[in-house]
């Protein structure tokens, strides 16, 4: 039996929702709101970045709310509240709960103010209801004055219910600055930190009549607040359109919140059965647009209006019905339509353009201008002429291209984000276009015969218009002219410079523009008419690889010099025009130039590069590093880094008979400083300028210096005894001298640090001016500079610097330089506290080792405000944010004290490090951290690798790290292939721009660079490669080394000569011109293609048949009959669908892979495959896999085994499945079977050479949805792992033995995990183990037999699921347990019910199992606890706090195999 662990090693991308608030900063502060982007279920808060040339997004917060969430909503905060009051968000889960969350100033996260659930009444069963999802999410909508909101309970096949929550008039938390916050002042109780709602109550929707409403909104201009719903009477459907086609109504409600009452203020009826959407209009016009697949209506107490948008939508007869034609010869007359015309289409007025609306998204940028992007990722332009509350005309045209977006919400009047769940999200910038004013005229609507030219004028103007890229602006003419369609490969070009930066027209993809095509629509088909568009441009992309349609694992190519083997996760993820390939590597892979020998340098234990600048020469902007220090134990080697390494020790002036400590530059690059254990040495041009021994320090007898650090033009080191010394530099002597270090503590100084605080920031993420010098603001409030002391005579331009220091007992104390004076300081720093504030008192445990290195740095664009990073002497790694919590927040514990000023604090940032945990620098016997680190552990990255670079701080030690800023968020990822790191430092050189030095622990220099065209954003670095069509399948083919990539796009439709005697061929050819007449004329073809590793070029392409639909592909050995040999093949299974009238034929193809001569290929030949068989089936080909010699294909409901005698496909054996396979696994002569609807069913392979049969063992008799299935493997244990479209992965075991299993016919489901998202594909691993180290006394290697599985999901997510043994099983699941009440909830949700599994509601309750799966993301929080926490956690679940760290950093480990 198999014990389970979840790792989600990749949160999910793709958008689901987003909205704009001011969320973690009032309106009253001005500036532009967050946007709040939701992915499955992760919430990311981000702040817009203005600068003088940009705007970009940076991540304020972001957390898992532990559930699905189904749609959020922004509560504005009330009219007449102060201006400092922040909006609250509402977030609607799956699950029939609602969480109102709202920014937590104290610790710069989210607290949720208030939870509600609907689920069920008690003694009703709530358990029962609480494991079902409506596959309807609850809709949560507010009130823009924010009054109130409502959410939509929607349930399947039950009417809606409607639940109004009030908004809470006051709260205590927060006051207004000016306030004073005195108690008892009545004014200033009112005042809530955020806006909140009381309980809800219930809305009689269903005497009113409603039912199953499809969306809902909040109407702007009402003294009440006003609730417009949209909903069906009667259910309807395309095949019933001649009976029942107009079947949805609106209805507003006027709600009186305090009366629990509502009242009807107007109705509409017989709107068009597909309308799904609305979205409310600004006053003084007010109402809602109501958007349907045909048609855009605007429907108002005032008025209603209609914009027709497709010749479909109008209906009537259709040419070429043989149904239409068959029923009015029986007499049925000529209202026999199989779609008559809807009752709205007689009052609407042609838009001129041919499109459908079906899965759009709208966002009102003012009162007569409403931006609308399509589900082909078009953007138009809606322009409203109004008179008064009345609506004259509407106009609707094309005003470019983007992604295709499932999220859109407008920031500014100049902003706008599109999100997308299948391309990357863009943060666009809007200008109005300067064009004259035009008259607007519209024709008449009597006039007919205007209306027939009208109408012949846009006939023809279908999708590829509405596909457009935004692309180059067309010019604009005096004369509209007819609309143009840009050529394919413009199209393309566009697209490829928008999204990745790799157009070959494009010049500047960074800031490619989206502007604005030549007017359509009204607009553009009537002379006279125009309307003013705007100008679109690019300003920052957000990147997606969701939805995760297939995952493989290669080698890849060998880059320059590093000819070592490494694997690379390529996803196939998006869709259509944003197609592509995402390269994922786990962690930073450097890519060698030179190196250095292992044992060349024996105790190597520190690197530094140093500048030089002659005088009199020009400054340049990115000089190359001249010189070298390598430090080994006892002496010191320097190196010339010219265009070869070449050592010049004897030749310069620095100490080589002595371990370097520190060295770096000081008085720009004209001078360089060294620091040995007994001396200080200053150098200009290598040759001897200064010598300080410890007696010129004033240092101790007998002390020696311990560590130094350089900051021109200040020097710190810290002596043997823990006392500091400051020292500072005269640029005009070219010296250094001690300076008075005043009341910087001399003693019990554990690390310290020099920080620039000159990087320029806002106070708070997006608002406010930047400027420099902001730990200063924020500690002391604005009352210092920084500069307050007087400069001496000749010394270098000082910039605004602090020192920190940590004490022992973990405090930490910054000091202001060069008056030396304290500005700020917190406890609980080694503890490793959540919040770092001077008010909050700890007292640290004793056994708390102390902090033993320490940097606070700030990064221009990336990371403005400090970063603290801190390594604690167990091998902890510490990492703090610092932020500012405004004047007028209440303080902890005390609802009456109020802050009368800012406070400086430090909020600490969970970082998720994958192979060791949070230990990132080595243990020893005792427990301590190793010494063997002569330098510094932490080290600044700033502009390593392509274009701007990255920006951080890296950790040496036995598992290096990379901890990459952007964004403001940190990203911790492991360094790949290189071993124990003792030394890095930044190389910039003619022959390795923007590069780094590693230094090895067994005595090598490698000299590297960072992978190009790599992304640095999420939790893997990754690559994308735009394909620009849909990708379906990638498959790596390990024999010839080569990827097999399967994609579909559009061609135009030809007409095929087919024999009258093939009856099923005319039927296909049928049906299928009828889908290409109904999509412009054109149908999907599937291509199968070779790929090279490394650049992903193609080598090889191969058609199908237009209309024929690849299934599945797999990399098959197959043994050849005649000569006995195994035989690699691609194999490729296709169905041919025709509709429900014809029948889905299929076929079985099999590439054979051969290499012939290119002169233009580098290696002087290529890979290309040929068809080696073709075996026609009468049914759709959709799973296949290779057994033992044979191959096993799923035809239909029949699963049949071939042999092969090197030309053709025999069948030897078959066995009958349920409905239809999706899946086939193999292990050994094992088979493990999913069917779409019945579950798994597990085979055994028989062959004894007279006799093969496929023998079933064992089924799944709960009728599992199968979406992907895979084997999970643990020594001699084999269990089944089968996913769901509901999100859950169960495991399943095979027991005969067991009572349970009805003689082994049952598959016993013995663990059950909710994932949160459907499964797309699963792969399997060998776990392979270098490290014999074990966690617990019998607990297997790693790497004995073990598997794990891989699997991507449709929301972009990677996880992992890992057998474990049952020893560290039952330790952790009562740690987990534990974790679920200790560990702070971002929404107030639990972790368990979470990921208890669920179904959706129409489908059966899964059986509970006896096992839970391991939560990897739930334990990995157990090492942000801080160290009383930890220990009191452990003791309560009985375990040793060590012992508890040592499993979870082990299953780390084990899971860091890729």
């Amino acid at each position: 039996m198999s014990h389970v662990v979840h790792r989600e090693v990749h949160p999910p991308t793709g958008v689901d929702h987003a909205c704009a608030a001011y969320f973690t900063r009032a309106v009253g502060d001005g500036g532009d709101p967050n946007v709040i982007v939701v992915s499955a279920n992760r919430v990311t808060i981000y702040a817009v970045n203005r600068t003088a040339d940009a705007e970009t997004l940076d991540v304020v917060c972001e957390f898992d709310a532990q559930g699905p969430i189904g749609s959020i909503a922004v509560l504005r905060r009330r009219f007449g509240a102060p201006r400092n009051q922040r909006d609250g968000l509402l977030i609607g889960i799956r699950e029939h709960k609602l969480s109102v969350v709202e920014y937590d100033a104290l610790t710069g996260g989210v607290r949720a103010s208030s939870l509600h659930s609907f689920e069920g009444d008690l003694g009703c069963n709530p358990m029962y209801q609480t494991l079902r999802m409506s596959r309807e999410a609850p809709l949560v909508v507010a009130d823009p004055e924010g009054r109130c909101a409502a959410v939509v309970l929607r349930r399947d096949g039950v009417a809606a219910r409607v639940r109004v929550l009030a908004s809470v008039n006051g709260g205590l938390g927060l006051v207004s600055a000016n306030d004073g916050g005195g108690v008892g002042d009545d004014d200033a109780q009112v005042r809530g930190p955020a806006a909140s709602v009381r309980e809800s109550f219930e809305l009689n929707v269903e005497g009113r009549g409603v039912k199953m409403i499809r969306d809902a909104c909040f109407l702007h201009g009402y003294g009440e607040p006003a609730l417009l719903l949209l909903f069906e009477k009667t259910p309807t459907w395309a095949g019933r359109y001649n009976l029942a086609k107009d079947t949805c109504e609106l209805v507003a409600l006027s709600i009186d919140v305090d009366k629990q009452k509502s009242t009807v203020i107007w109705r509409r009826q017989r709107l068009p059965s597909s309308a799904y959407k609305l979205t409310a209009l600004l006053p003084p016009l007010g109402g809602a647009l109501v958007m349907s697949t045909d048609f855009l209506l605007h429907e108002s107490q005032e008025s209603s209006t209609a914009l027709s948008l497709n010749t479909f939508g109008r209906g009537g007869p259709q040419e070429g019905n043989d149904a239409e034609a068959q029923a009015r010869a029986a007499g049925m007359g000529t209202d026999a339509m199989a779609n008559p015309p809807p009752r709205c289409a007689a009052r609407a007025i042609d838009c001129g353009l041919e499109l459908t609306l079906d899965g759009a998204q709208a966002a009102v940028v003012s009162e007569e201008r409403v931006l609308v992007t399509t589900k082909t990722g078009a953007l138009l332009l809606l322009a409203l002429h109004t008179d008064g509350r009345h609506l004259k005309r509407m106009m609707l045209q094309r005003a470019g291209g983007a992604v295709l977006s499932s999220g859109m919400c407008l920031l500014a009047r100049d902003l706008l984000f599109l999100g997308s769940r299948i391309g990357d999200s863009l943060l666009v910038k809007f200008t109005p276009k300067e064009e004259p004013a035009a008259t607007l005229l519209l024709p008449e609507p009597e006039d007919e015969n205007e209306d027939e030219d009208v109408t012949e004028k846009s006939k023809g103007k279908r999708a590829k218009s509405a596909t457009r890229i935004m692309g180059k602006r067309a010019k604009v003419e005096e004369a509209p002219p007819a609309p143009s369609t840009p050529g394919a490969a413009d199209e393309e070009d566009e697209l490829e410079a928008l999204l990745y930066g790799t157009s070959t027209v494009a010049q500047d993809a960074a800031a490619a523009a989206i502007t604005e095509k030549k007017p359509e629509g009204l607009a553009g088909i009537i002379p006279g008419l125009k309307v003013a568009g705007y100008d679109f441009k690019v300003k920052d992309s957000l990147l997606g690889v969701a939805p995760v349609v297939d995952i493989t694992v290669g080698a890849s190519a060998p880059v320059g010099t590093d000819v070592e083997d490494r694997t690379e996760l390529i996803t196939a993820c998006g869709q259509g025009k944003n197609g592509a390939l995402a390269i994922l590597t786990r962690g930073v892979q450097p890519e060698l130039v030179t190196e250095v020998e292992a044992g060349t340098l024996p105790n190597l234990q520190g690197l530094w590069t140093i500048h030089y600048r002659k005088e009199g020469a020009k400054e340049e902007r990115e000089p190359f590093h001249h010189h070298l220090v390598l430090s080994m134990k006892s002496t010191t080697m320097i190196l010339e880094t010219g265009e070869e390494l070449q050592e010049v020790s004897a030749a310069l002036e620095f100490i080589t008979d002595s371990a370097t400590l520190a060295a770096a530059n000081i008085f720009g690059h004209y001078c360089s400083v060294q620091i040995t254990e007994h001396a200080i040495r200053v150098l200009k041009g290598g040759m001897k300028v200064q010598d300080l021994a410890l007696s010129d320090i004033d240092a101790p007898a007998g002390s020696a210096i311990a560590s130094a650090q350089i900051f021109d033009p200040y020097v710190a080191v810290r002596l043997s005894d823990g006392s500091i010394r400051l020292l500072v530099g005269d640029e005009n002597k070219m010296t250094l001298a001690v300076m008075d270090s005043g009341p910087i503590p001399t003693t019990a100084v554990t690390s310290f640090t020099i920080v620039n605080d000159a990087v320029a920031a806002a106070d708070a993420p997006g608002g406010g001016e930047r400027h420099s010098g902001w730990i200063h603001r924020a500690a002391t409030n604005g009352s210092l500079t920084g500069l307050e002391g007087k400069k001496k005579k000749g010394a270098s331009e000082q910039r605004e610097t602090i020192i920190a220091l940590t004490r022992t007992g973990g405090s930490l104390e910054l000091f202001s330089l060069p008056s030396c004076t304290r500005i700020w300081s917190a406890d609980g720093l080694s503890e490793g506290a959540r919040v770092l504030s001077p008010r909050i008192k700890l007292n640290a445990d004793a056994s708390v080792p102390e902090i033993v290195d320490i940097r606070v740095d700030s990064f221009e664009s990336s990371h403005e405000r400090p970063l603290l990073t801190a390594v604690r002497g167990d091998g902890t790694l510490l990492v703090y944010r610092g932020f500012i919590v405004p004047a007028g927040t209440t303080r902890e514990g005390d609802s009456d004290d109020v802050l009368t000023e800012n406070e400086l604090r430090f909020a600490r940032v969970h970082v998720d490090v994958e192979g060791a945990g949070l230990n990132v620098a080595g243990l020893g016997a005792a427990g301590q951290m190793r010494d063997s680190l002569a330098g510094a552990r932490l080290t600044r990255i700033d502009n390593v690798g392509d274009g701007q670079g990255v920006q951080g701080v890296f950790v040496a030690g036995p598992y290096p790290l990379w901890l990459i800023v952007r964004r403001s968020r940190v990203l911790a990822l492991p360094t790949r292939g290189e071993g124990e790191i003792v030394a890095f430092t930044p190389f910039h050189n003619v022959n390795c721009p923007n590069g780094f030095i590693l230094g090895t622990a067994v005595g090598g220099v490698r000299i590297c660079q960072m992978p190009s065209k790599m992304h640095y954003e999420a939790a893997w670095p990754v690559r994308k490669l735009a394909l620009k069509c849909t990708p379906h399948t990638i498959t790596y083919l390990p024999d010839f080394k080569l990827y097999a990539l399967v994609t579909s796009s559009l061609v135009p439709w030809v007409e095929r000569d087919i024999s009258d005697e093939n009856v099923h061929g005319l039927a296909l050819a049928k049906a299928r011109r009828e889908r290409a007449n109904a999509n412009d004329g054109m149908e999907l073809q599937y291509s199968v293609r070779l790929l090279v590793p490394g650049s992903l070029d193609g080598a090889w392409q191969h058609a199908l048949e237009p209309g024929e639909h690849v299934q599945c592909v797999r990399n098959v050995q197959l043994k050849d009959l005649n000569t006995g040999a195994l035989v690699s093949l691609l194999a490729v299974g296709t169905a041919m669908p025709g509709g429900e009238d014809t029948p889905c034929r299929g076929r079985v193809i099999l590439f054979s892979m051969v290499w012939e001569r290119d002169q233009d290929s580098p290696d002087g030949y290529r890979w290309i495959g040929q068809v080696c068989c073709v075996r026609e089936a009468r049914m759709a080909c959709t799973a296949l896999a290779a057994l033992d010699g044979h191959l096993m294909v799923a035809v239909g409901t029949k699963l049949t085994v071939h042999t092969w005698d090197g030309t053709e496909l025999n069948s030897v054996a078959f066995f009958d499945t349920p409905i239809h396979t999706v899946s086939i696994n193999v292990v050994k002569n094992f088979i493990l079977v999913g069917d779409l609807e019945k579950g798994l069913h597990f085979f055994r392979w028989k062959d004894t050479g007279f006799e093969k049969s496929l023998i079933q063992l064992s089924k799944d008799f709960e009728r599992m949805d199968v979406v992907s299935s895979e084997f999970l493997i643990d020594g001699a244990q084999l269990s089944l792992l089968g996913s769901d479209f509901s999100g859950n992965a169960r495991i399943f075991t095979y027991d005969p033995k067991h009572p349970d299993s009805w003689k082994g016919q049952k598959l016993l489901a013995r663990s059950a995990y909710h994932v949160g998202s459907p499964i797309s594909r699963m792969v399997r691993f060998n776990v392979e183990g270098a490290s014999k180290k074990k966690a617990v006394a019998g607990e297997r290697p790693k790497g004995a037999n073990r598997h794990a599985v891989f699997f991507g999901t449709l929301d972009g997510a990677l996880g992992i699921l890992m057998p474990t043994e049952q020893p560290t099983y039952e330790k952790l699941r009562a740690l987990q347990h534990a974790l679920t009440t200790v560990v702070h909830s971002p929404i107030g949700l639990n972790p368990r019910t979470f990921r208890t599994p669920k179904t959706f509601e129409g489908k059966p309750l899964q059986l509970p199992t006896p096992l839970e799966v391991l939560d990897g993301g739930l334990l990995s929080k157990f090492e942000a606890l801080s160290w009383s926490e930890q220990t009191r956690v452990a003791r309560d679940v009985g375990v040793d706090r060590d012992l508890a760290i040592g499993l979870i950093q082990q299953l780390s480990a084990n899971n860091a195999f890729l």
